[in-house]
C-alpha cells in the first residue's frame, strides 16, 4: 500500500493536471451541446422569418394585383 501513496505523492501535481483537464473537457462537451442547441433554435427560428417573408411578399403581390386589376374600372 506504501507504494499507492508514493506513487501519488510523487505524481500529485500530475494527477491533479489530468483531474483538471477532464473537468475542463467535460465542460467544454457541455459548452458545445449548449452551443449546438442555441445554433438550432436560431435556424429553426431563421427558418420561421424566412416563410413569414415569403408568405408577406406573396400577400404583397397579390395585393398589387388586385389593386392593378380595380385600376382600369375606376378609369373607366
Amino acid at each position: 500500500m506504501s507504494g499507492v501513496i508514493q506513487f501519488l505523492k510523487g505524481n500529485a501535481v500530475l494527477l491533479a493536471l489530468v483531474a483538471i483537464v477532464l473537468i475542463q473537457q467535460s465542460e467544454l462537451k457541455e459548452m458545445e451541446r449548449t452551443l449546438n442547441y442555441i445554433y438550432a433554435s436560431v435556424q429553426s427560428n431563421n427558418d420561421d422569418i424566412q416563410v413569414v417573408l415569403d408568405q408577406v411578399w406573396t400577400i404583397g403581390d397579390q395585393v398589387a394585383d388586385a389593386s392593378e386589376a380595380i385600376a382600369p374600372e375606376s378609369d373607366g
